[in-house]
């Protein structure tokens, strides 16, 4: 792997703000994300395997992907990571993920929830992130259920849709 591909997925992993689910059990609580994101932290990313796509900036990993940063862990079938390189003040080029792109059972996991859907897109510069195809929030014995979850992590606002939505709540004991 080239060392600009090597930023580019470190970089994106990085920008995994799925950090933080948390505190409430009605909404996807992402306020500490903000502040996971900035923290450095090393990435650990497995899968069957990985293509760089220099001219079109995107890194496709396939197969049984497991991506862990800290306590956040993002499983998949297929990770498109969709990055660009820009100069830094000093004049350095520096890369920066752009878009992540989960597709086919994605599984994300923190230290209080677990969101479940087919697919996962995740705007890194607008800060919002959506997971489609029977979305599912699982907070200790609380569960959501919809169709669609849209989180906007700057807001800290979430928002299940698309048809019916299904919550059970239980308090913690």
């Amino acid at each position: 792997m080239n060392r600009r591909a090597s930023l580019a997925v470190l970089s994106a992993l990085a920008g995994l703000a799925f950090g933080g689910l948390g505190a409430s059990a009605q909404t996807v609580d992402m306020s500490a994300a903000t502040q996971e994101s900035k923290t450095p932290r090393n990435v650990d990313i497995e899968a069957d395997t990985m293509e760089i796509l220099d001219e079109q900036k995107k890194a496709i990993f396939k197969g049984n992907v497991n991506a862990k940063r800290g306590d956040v862990t993002l499983k998949t079938d297929t990770l498109v990571v969709t990055y660009e390189e820009q100069l830094d003040a000093k004049g350095e080029k520096k890369t920066e993920v752009t878009l992540l792109d989960a597709d086919g059972n994605v599984v994300i996991v923190t230290a209080k929830q677990t969101v479940t859907g087919k697919t996962a897109h995740m705007d890194v510069k607008a800060n919002k992130l959506w997971v489609k195809g029977g979305a599912k929030v699982l907070q200790g014995k609380t569960v959501m259920n919809g169709e669609q979850l849209f989180v906007d992590l700057k807001t800290n606002k979430s928002e299940m849709t698309g048809g019916r939505v299904k919550g059970s709540f239980v308090p913690e004991q």
